[in-house]
């Protein structure tokens, strides 16, 4: 790399740093994931024995790596639990994840520093654990920072292309010549049932315990609110092969889609004459992708 491209590289870092960036909140992966981090605590400890472990008897041993472990993982649980209830990720950054990730190994750090010092009765020292805090933010925030930076430009370039690669498909077609057909949207209460041509509904969006259609009428955005569930609304528009359940809030129509866009985050639906735009979730992704014959 020259000069002026690294330059260049290092202009745009403030611009990089606020770009959208994945935020996992599936909570399967995560509980998984964290056990398996502590899984993979205990087992380096153990065979390894460092920072004097090699000292304790095999009984004792067992019990104190296995004791890193847990406090790894359940510290994990509890970190990615609060993530999930007060994040959003809309609104998650490049920024936001480097921060995060250097919270979690420094908090990680901590918790075992204090296992240990419980364990074997040892006398609290601050500055002890202020210099491992700082020495480990220092080994780890360089790395961290370039992983993270390196994967959110890897995701970005993956995500463009697919958008880009879709919308030249725009010959592709799902309705069959259904637009006129008449669709019930189911209420709770059956009198308070919606019909819609087919091919009007841009969007069904579930909240709470209603959901919100998004339609055109008389070539007008326009919504309607309905207490149903956005499953029982896939049941009504199941036999119509331009509806797909992108996301586990929105049910989209393929055929009022304008254009695909994507980010870091995955892609983006966009429709005429609505700001709003939908996410692709992950889980669906490349479902979406098999209904425009892309692998």
């Amino acid at each position: 790399m020259s000069l002026n491209q690294a330059m260049k590289f290092f202009n745009r870092i403030p611009e990089i740093l606020v770009n959208p960036h994945p935020l996992n909140l599936f909570i399967v992966r995560n509980l998984v994931g964290s056990i398996a981090l502590g899984g993979f605590v205990f087992s380096f400890l153990y065979v390894f024995k460092p920072f004097g472990l090699h000292v304790l008897p095999g009984e004792e041993l067992v019990t104190v790596t296995l004791g890193y472990g847990l406090v790894t993982t359940g510290y994990l649980i509890i970190h990615l639990t609060v993530l999930a209830v007060f994040f959003r990720e809309s609104s998650w950054t490049v920024w936001k994840e480097i921060i995060n990730t250097l919270v979690i190994i420094t908090m990680i750090g901590l918790c075992n520093f204090l296992y240990h010092a419980i364990y074997f009765s040892h006398t609290f020292n601050f500055i002890t654990l202020l210099k491992l805090q700082f020495e480990t933010l220092a080994v780890s925030f360089i790395p961290v920072s370039l992983i993270i930076l390196l994967q959110q430009n890897f995701l970005l370039k993956k995500y463009l292309k697919e958008a880009d690669e879709i919308n030249r498909k725009k010959d592709y077609e799902f309705s069959e010549g259904s637009d006129e057909k008449l669709i019930t949207i189911s209420a709770q209460n059956p009198k308070n049932n919606l019909e819609y041509s087919c091919n009007d509904i841009l969007f069904c969006h579930a909240q709470d315990n209603y959901v919100i259609v998004h339609f055109i009428r008389d070539l007008k955005h326009t919504k309607e609110i309905i207490r149903t569930t956005l499953r029982k609304t896939r049941e009504d528009l199941l036999e119509h092969d331009n509806y797909f359940h992108c996301h586990k809030s929105y049910i989209v129509n393929l055929d009022k889609v304008k254009k695909v866009t994507g980010n870091a985050q995955g892609l983006k639906l966009h429709f005429d004459s609505v700001n709003e735009i939908i996410p692709v979730s992950r889980k669906l992704h490349q479902e979406f992708l098999n209904i425009y014959g892309m692998k």
